[in-house]
């Protein structure tokens, strides 16, 4: 599926691209196992067998009651090639994250109280002559880390710390180049006691123009040193292709993604046509997966109501605004909650950053709106309609200019399948459908006109009332179940 690795494989092609780049170097002490735990977000199960196929394929050294030592030895220039043949892709990545990260610091900002800007007063009394500038980033990135926490959302969390490890970029000295990363702790704490203050006050729209900002000087920055590398590079040097930036890590099985993989393929009509679903044989040759995981994923989308299995024939789409699949589910379950919880959170990211995002698009292909419109059905019943969504969400990711930020909203796209769960909502606890109707209206409108300009505007709208009808139907669901129970006491 071209997205189908485990936890474990990329943290290790993580950190064996971070080992080409230089970030970690022949002979330096490498970080223990709780740092790397720390750094990027992972179990302890996980970086143990990540760091045994490091030792195992010589990347590391290890020795019994000593740290680890980095065992690969390279040269300035492999990797100045390495990090030459990144550039396009570092460059994509700091402007679609320049459109992302400031909205989500900003909203990180607005909720911060007494206790998180004393955390901040602490980072800036760190600061001192002696720091090494690798501890200057360090600090600026729990800075951000910790801002971003009273969100509360474990997804933006994964987000920041995948992009500073994504986005860092090591200084290899070659002569007329100076270190584009250089800092005096004079300007590192100019910049923390401006923030801070900015916080306090509630500054929130200034401090949202200095983060932009921020992004906007490190990417060019960082642009021109990768061209200068350039002049001391062979085209021969050779990148691991494999490697795909920003995993949603656990949060999503193989079979669930493969499941949303289906999802996309019927919104856009793929199987209006056809009798039946691809059947197991077919998926597994197609997605090249296991009986297992192609028979999963079938029964997930059962379980959702998006499918039906036809004993002996096979699997037809179930029709929409039928509820029939399944009355009644076990809400209590701790998968289910998780799973509606990470829903929430990456709906909570698009509802919160699709303005900010929408207004980077710049060209609508002919006759998209058009299709759009045809494609989009009105939810029976008054309800949220997760398929008339879907097909919202896959022609915003579509228009999107930059490959991460598609990459990034397509990974939080595998999510939002658990919301075909609140199918199972009676309809009564549902808002009038008829707003948000026009909402996705605005949307076709700007498109068949061509308005980019106009899109901004619609996305967040038609977003923003998604996310507030889903969250309106649990309080009010949560709310009956609580006084059921009650009055069975």
């Amino acid at each position: 599926m071209g997205r189908n690795q485990q936890l474990y494989q990329y943290l290790y092609q993580t950190i064996t691209t971070q080992i080409f780049n230089g970030t970690f170097i022949y002979g330096q002490e490498f970080p223990s196992q709780k740092e790397i735990c720390q750094r990027y977000n992972a179990g302890i199960t996980t970086v143990r067998k990540v760091m045994k196929l490091l030792a195992e394929e010589g990347y590391i050294r290890t020795a019994q009651g000593q740290p680890s030592v980095v065992a690969y030895r390279t040269s300035k220039e492999a990797i100045a090639g390495f990090l030459v043949q990144s550039r396009e892709e570092i460059a994509d990545a700091y402007k679609g994250l320049g459109l992302l990260m400031p909205i989500l610091y900003r909203e990180g900002a607005r909720r911060c109280n007494e206790s998180d800007l004393h955390l901040f007063d602490e980072i800036l009394n760190t600061i001192s002559e002696q720091m090494a500038l690798s501890d200057h980033y360090q600090l600026a990135n729990a800075f951000f880390t910790a801002l971003l926490r009273p969100l509360k959302n474990q997804l933006i969390i994964d987000l920041e710390l995948d992009s500073e490890n994504y986005l860092h970029v090591p200084y290899v000295p070659f002569p007329g180049i100076d270190d584009p990363f250089a800092t005096t702790v004079e300007r590192t704490k100019t910049w923390f006691s401006k923030a801070i203050f900015q916080i306090e006050h509630k500054q929130f729209d200034d401090f949202y123009a200095g983060a932009s900002g921020l992004y906007c000087a490190s990417g060019e920055r960082v642009d021109n040193y990768l061209y200068a590398l350039g002049r001391y590079t062979s085209s021969s040097s050779k990148k691991n292709k494999d490697i795909h930036w920003f995993r949603i890590k656990g949060h999503s099985e193989l079979y669930a993604r493969l499941a949303m993989t289906i999802v996309r393929r019927i919104v856009a009509g793929e199987f209006d046509n056809e009798q039946y679903l691809p059947s197991i044989p077919k998926l597994m040759e197609e997605y090249s997966i296991t009986k297992n995981t192609a028979r999963r994923a079938l029964s997930l989308l059962n379980s959702l109501g998006i499918a039906q299995t036809i004993d002996k024939k096979g699997s037809v789409i179930t029709p929409e605004g039928d509820t029939s699949f399944k009355s009644e589910l076990n809400w209590e379950e701790p998968v289910i909650q998780e799973r509606l919880s990470f829903f929430l959170e990456a709906l909570q990211i698009l509802t919160l950053t699709a303005r900010s995002c929408a207004a980077s698009i710049s060209f609508i292909p002919d006759g998209l709106g058009y299709s759009l419109e045809d494609r989009l059905h009105t939810a029976p019943d008054n309800r949220i309609s997760p398929l008339s969504f879907q097909l919202l969400m896959n022609t915003f990711i579509q228009l999107l200019p930059y490959q991460s930020l598609k990459n990034i909203f397509r990974q939080l796209d595998d999510l939002l399948i658990w919301g075909h769960y609140m199918q199972a909502i009676d309809k009564s606890f549902y808002p009038d459908y008829s707003e948000m109707a026009l909402a996705m209206d605005a949307v076709v409108t700007a498109l068949k006109a061509q308005r980019s300009d106009a899109l901004p505007d619609a996305f967040s709208n038609a977003f923003t009332l998604v996310y507030q009808n889903v969250c309106m139907v649990f309080s009010k669901f949560h709310c009956s179940t609580f006084d059921k129970r009650k009055n069975l006491k």
